[in-house]
Protein backbone atom coordinates (compact mmCIF):
# COMPACT_ATOMS: atom_id res chain seq x y z
CA UNK A 1 0.00 0.00 0.00
CA UNK A 2 1.64 3.74 -0.65
CA UNK A 3 1.87 6.23 1.53
CA UNK A 4 0.00 9.64 2.39
CA UNK A 5 3.50 10.93 0.95
CA UNK A 6 2.61 9.06 -2.31
CA UNK A 7 -0.87 10.36 -2.67
CA UNK A 8 -0.20 13.99 -2.00
CA UNK A 9 2.98 13.80 -4.91
CA UNK A 10 0.27 12.27 -6.96
CA UNK A 11 2.67 8.60 -7.15
CA UNK A 12 -0.71 6.67 -6.75
CA UNK A 13 -4.32 7.66 -7.20
CA UNK A 14 -6.76 7.10 -4.63
CA UNK A 15 -9.06 8.48 -2.15
CA UNK A 16 -8.01 9.90 0.94
CA UNK A 17 -8.82 11.69 4.55
CA UNK A 18 -7.31 14.14 6.27
CA UNK A 19 -8.61 14.51 9.40
CA UNK A 20 -7.83 17.59 11.28
CA UNK A 21 -8.77 19.97 14.16
CA UNK A 22 -7.31 23.03 12.78
CA UNK A 23 -7.80 24.60 9.72
CA UNK A 24 -3.95 25.48 8.92
CA UNK A 25 -3.36 21.78 9.33
CA UNK A 26 -5.65 21.31 6.36
CA UNK A 27 -4.49 23.81 4.16
CA UNK A 28 -1.22 22.72 4.60
CA UNK A 29 -2.31 19.39 2.98
CA UNK A 30 -4.55 20.67 0.48
CA UNK A 31 -1.74 23.22 -0.98
CA UNK A 32 0.85 20.10 -1.32
CA UNK A 33 -1.36 18.09 -2.67
CA UNK A 34 -2.88 20.59 -5.65
CA UNK A 35 0.59 22.35 -6.06
CA UNK A 36 1.81 19.11 -6.63
CA UNK A 37 -0.79 18.24 -9.32
CA UNK A 38 0.08 22.20 -10.88
CA UNK A 39 3.56 20.89 -11.01
CA UNK A 40 3.14 17.90 -13.20
CA UNK A 41 0.08 20.42 -15.06
CA UNK A 42 -2.95 18.81 -13.63
CA UNK A 43 -5.79 20.54 -13.03
CA UNK A 44 -7.77 20.17 -9.58
CA UNK A 45 -11.11 20.71 -8.43
CA UNK A 46 -11.86 22.15 -5.15
CA UNK A 47 -15.36 21.81 -3.35
CA UNK A 48 -15.49 23.89 -0.11
CA UNK A 49 -16.73 26.84 1.30
CA UNK A 50 -15.73 30.00 0.65
CA UNK A 51 -13.96 30.88 4.26
CA UNK A 52 -12.07 27.14 3.48
CA UNK A 53 -11.38 28.30 -0.36
CA UNK A 54 -9.51 31.48 0.89
CA UNK A 55 -7.12 30.00 3.16
CA UNK A 56 -6.05 27.39 0.66
CA UNK A 57 -5.42 30.04 -2.19
CA UNK A 58 -3.23 31.88 0.82
CA UNK A 59 -1.40 28.61 1.18
CA UNK A 60 -0.77 28.11 -2.56
CA UNK A 61 0.33 31.40 -3.08
CA UNK A 62 3.02 30.94 -0.08
CA UNK A 63 4.53 28.01 -2.30
CA UNK A 64 4.32 30.13 -5.20
CA UNK A 65 1.17 29.21 -7.03
CA UNK A 66 -0.36 33.38 -6.82
CA UNK A 67 -3.88 33.04 -7.88
CA UNK A 68 -3.58 35.11 -11.04
CA UNK A 69 -1.35 31.83 -12.54
CA UNK A 70 -4.14 29.59 -11.69
CA UNK A 71 -6.40 31.53 -13.39
CA UNK A 72 -4.18 32.32 -16.15
CA UNK A 73 -3.24 28.43 -16.87
CA UNK A 74 -7.07 27.18 -15.72
CA UNK A 75 -5.89 24.68 -13.55
CA UNK A 76 -8.26 25.29 -10.77
CA UNK A 77 -12.02 25.22 -10.77
CA UNK A 78 -13.87 25.92 -7.65
CA UNK A 79 -17.41 25.06 -6.45
CA UNK A 80 -19.30 25.95 -3.35
CA UNK A 81 -20.03 22.83 -1.13
CA UNK A 82 -23.30 23.86 0.56
CA UNK A 83 -25.08 25.03 -3.37
CA UNK A 84 -23.25 21.67 -4.41
CA UNK A 85 -25.23 19.74 -1.51
CA UNK A 86 -28.05 21.27 -2.40
CA UNK A 87 -27.95 20.23 -6.18
CA UNK A 88 -28.09 16.09 -5.13
CA UNK A 89 -29.72 15.99 -1.33
CA UNK A 90 -33.30 14.70 -1.35
CA UNK A 91 -34.37 14.80 2.05
CA UNK A 92 -31.61 13.29 4.52
CA UNK A 93 -29.65 11.08 1.64
CA UNK A 94 -28.47 12.25 -1.57
CA UNK A 95 -29.24 10.93 -4.63
CA UNK A 96 -26.77 8.80 -6.65
CA UNK A 97 -28.42 10.28 -9.98
CA UNK A 98 -27.90 13.93 -9.20
CA UNK A 99 -24.64 13.20 -7.36
CA UNK A 100 -23.69 11.85 -10.60
CA UNK A 101 -24.99 14.75 -12.67
CA UNK A 102 -23.24 17.29 -10.18
CA UNK A 103 -19.96 15.90 -9.69
CA UNK A 104 -19.59 13.71 -12.98
CA UNK A 105 -20.89 16.54 -14.66
CA UNK A 106 -18.50 18.87 -13.21
CA UNK A 107 -15.27 16.40 -13.69
CA UNK A 108 -16.27 15.82 -17.54
CA UNK A 109 -15.91 19.65 -17.90
CA UNK A 110 -12.42 19.71 -16.63
CA UNK A 111 -11.18 16.61 -18.07
CA UNK A 112 -12.37 18.12 -21.69
CA UNK A 113 -9.41 20.77 -21.53
CA UNK A 114 -7.01 18.60 -19.61
CA UNK A 115 -7.70 15.35 -21.39
CA UNK A 116 -5.13 12.08 -20.77
CA UNK A 117 -4.85 13.96 -17.29
CA UNK A 118 -5.55 13.18 -13.67
CA UNK A 119 -7.89 15.88 -11.68
CA UNK A 120 -7.06 16.14 -8.51
CA UNK A 121 -10.39 16.93 -6.11
CA UNK A 122 -10.53 18.24 -2.88
CA UNK A 123 -14.37 18.14 -1.19
CA UNK A 124 -15.40 18.54 2.24
CA UNK A 125 -19.53 17.67 1.52
CA UNK A 126 -18.86 15.18 3.98
CA UNK A 127 -17.62 17.35 6.54
CA UNK A 128 -20.54 19.97 6.40
CA UNK A 129 -22.52 16.76 6.40
CA UNK A 130 -21.43 15.47 9.86
CA UNK A 131 -21.59 18.98 10.86
CA UNK A 132 -25.10 18.64 10.57
CA UNK A 133 -25.47 15.06 12.37
CA UNK A 134 -26.34 13.62 8.96
CA UNK A 135 -23.83 10.74 9.26
CA UNK A 136 -25.25 8.18 7.18
CA UNK A 137 -25.37 10.67 4.27
CA UNK A 138 -21.63 11.32 4.22
CA UNK A 139 -20.92 7.86 4.53
CA UNK A 140 -23.15 7.54 1.81
CA UNK A 141 -21.54 10.28 -0.06
CA UNK A 142 -18.06 8.93 0.52
CA UNK A 143 -19.67 5.59 -1.60
CA UNK A 144 -20.91 7.59 -4.41
CA UNK A 145 -17.41 9.25 -4.59
CA UNK A 146 -16.29 5.71 -4.78
CA UNK A 147 -18.41 4.77 -7.59
CA UNK A 148 -17.64 8.03 -9.52
CA UNK A 149 -13.93 7.03 -9.42
CA UNK A 150 -14.76 3.88 -11.44
CA UNK A 151 -15.99 6.21 -14.34
CA UNK A 152 -13.75 9.10 -14.13
CA UNK A 153 -9.96 9.43 -13.62
CA UNK A 154 -9.50 11.97 -10.42
CA UNK A 155 -7.74 11.44 -7.21
CA UNK A 156 -9.84 13.06 -4.35
CA UNK A 157 -9.16 14.29 -0.91
CA UNK A 158 -11.72 14.76 1.61
CA UNK A 159 -11.29 16.68 4.84
CA UNK A 160 -13.10 16.00 8.39
CA UNK A 161 -12.87 18.18 11.22
CA UNK A 162 -13.33 15.92 14.55
CA UNK A 163 -11.43 15.09 17.35
CA UNK A 164 -9.77 11.90 17.39
CA UNK A 165 -9.54 12.06 21.27
CA UNK A 166 -13.45 12.03 21.69
CA UNK A 167 -14.85 8.62 22.22
CA UNK A 168 -17.96 8.99 20.04
CA UNK A 169 -15.96 10.18 17.05
CA UNK A 170 -13.66 6.76 17.47
CA UNK A 171 -16.15 3.70 18.24
CA UNK A 172 -18.54 5.28 15.59
CA UNK A 173 -17.66 8.11 12.97
CA UNK A 174 -13.71 7.19 11.89
CA UNK A 175 -14.30 3.56 11.21
CA UNK A 176 -16.98 4.23 8.61
CA UNK A 177 -14.85 6.73 7.19
CA UNK A 178 -11.98 4.82 7.48
CA UNK A 179 -13.61 2.07 5.18
CA UNK A 180 -14.50 4.49 2.82
CA UNK A 181 -10.65 5.72 2.20
CA UNK A 182 -7.13 4.28 0.80
CA UNK A 183 -5.38 6.51 2.77
CA UNK A 184 -5.83 8.27 6.33
CA UNK A 185 -4.10 10.97 7.99
CA UNK A 186 -5.32 11.01 10.92
CA UNK A 187 -3.59 14.50 12.42
CA UNK A 188 -1.40 16.63 10.97
CA UNK A 189 2.06 15.15 13.20
CA UNK A 190 1.17 11.41 13.11
CA UNK A 191 4.21 10.44 14.76
CA UNK A 192 3.72 12.48 17.72
CA UNK A 193 0.09 10.67 17.93
CA UNK A 194 1.89 7.24 17.68
CA UNK A 195 3.86 8.26 20.40
CA UNK A 196 0.88 9.83 22.59
CA UNK A 197 -0.87 6.36 21.74
CA UNK A 198 2.06 4.33 23.14
CA UNK A 199 2.07 6.41 26.64
CA UNK A 200 -1.45 6.38 27.05
CA UNK A 201 -1.78 2.90 26.58
CA UNK A 202 1.74 1.89 28.79
CA UNK A 203 0.16 4.66 31.66
CA UNK A 204 -3.20 2.97 31.47
CA UNK A 205 -2.88 -0.67 30.64
CA UNK A 206 1.12 -1.31 31.47
CA UNK A 207 3.74 -2.25 29.27
CA UNK A 208 2.50 -6.34 28.97
CA UNK A 209 -0.79 -5.27 28.34
CA UNK A 210 -0.32 -2.87 26.25
CA UNK A 211 1.70 -4.60 24.00
CA UNK A 212 -1.05 -7.17 23.48
CA UNK A 213 -3.31 -4.44 22.17
CA UNK A 214 -0.76 -4.20 18.93
CA UNK A 215 -0.95 -7.85 18.66
CA UNK A 216 -4.45 -8.04 18.49
CA UNK A 217 -4.65 -5.16 16.38
CA UNK A 218 -2.05 -6.94 14.03
CA UNK A 219 -3.76 -8.21 11.06
CA UNK A 220 -5.48 -4.25 10.07
CA UNK A 221 -1.89 -3.55 10.72
CA UNK A 222 -0.41 -5.70 8.07
CA UNK A 223 -2.93 -3.24 5.32
CA UNK A 224 -0.76 -0.27 6.01
CA UNK A 225 -3.78 2.09 5.04
CA UNK A 226 -4.87 3.15 8.16
CA UNK A 227 -1.91 4.71 10.46
CA UNK A 228 -1.20 2.60 13.40
CA UNK A 229 -2.22 4.44 16.33
CA UNK A 230 -5.24 5.78 14.26
CA UNK A 231 -6.20 1.84 14.33
CA UNK A 232 -5.59 1.33 18.24
CA UNK A 233 -7.45 3.65 19.13
CA UNK A 234 -10.43 2.72 17.08
CA UNK A 235 -10.11 -0.67 18.37
CA UNK A 236 -9.93 0.16 22.31
CA UNK A 237 -13.11 2.64 21.69
CA UNK A 238 -14.78 -0.79 20.69
CA UNK A 239 -12.96 -3.52 22.45
CA UNK A 240 -12.40 -1.62 26.16
CA UNK A 241 -15.17 0.36 26.33
CA UNK A 242 -14.45 0.86 30.23
CA UNK A 243 -11.32 1.94 29.68
CA UNK A 244 -11.19 4.14 26.32
CA UNK A 245 -11.91 6.70 27.58
CA UNK A 246 -9.17 7.34 29.94
CA UNK A 247 -7.02 5.70 27.23
CA UNK A 248 -8.40 8.69 25.17
CA UNK A 249 -7.84 11.38 27.48
CA UNK A 250 -4.37 10.23 28.19
CA UNK A 251 -3.37 10.49 24.72
CA UNK A 252 -4.81 13.31 24.55
CA UNK A 253 -2.32 15.01 27.27
CA UNK A 254 0.18 13.61 25.95
CA UNK A 255 -0.26 14.73 22.48
CA UNK A 256 -0.98 18.20 23.03
CA UNK A 257 1.84 18.44 25.81
CA UNK A 258 4.42 17.38 22.87
CA UNK A 259 5.94 19.74 20.31
CA UNK A 260 5.49 19.38 16.56
CA UNK A 261 7.42 17.79 14.39
CA UNK A 262 8.73 19.43 12.09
Amino acid sequence: MSSWTDFVRGDSAGHAVQVYSDLDELAGSVAAYLGSGFEAGEPGIVVATREHVARFAARLATAGWDEQQIQSERLLVLADADAMLARFMEGDLPSASAFDSALGGLLDQVAERFQGLRIRVFGELVDLLVERGQTDAAVEVERLWNELARRRNFSLLCGYRVDVFDLATQSSLLPRVCAEHSHVLPTADPERLSRAVDLALDEVLGPADAGKVYVLVGERIREARVPVAQLVLMWVSANMPGLAGRILASARTHYLGEPLTT
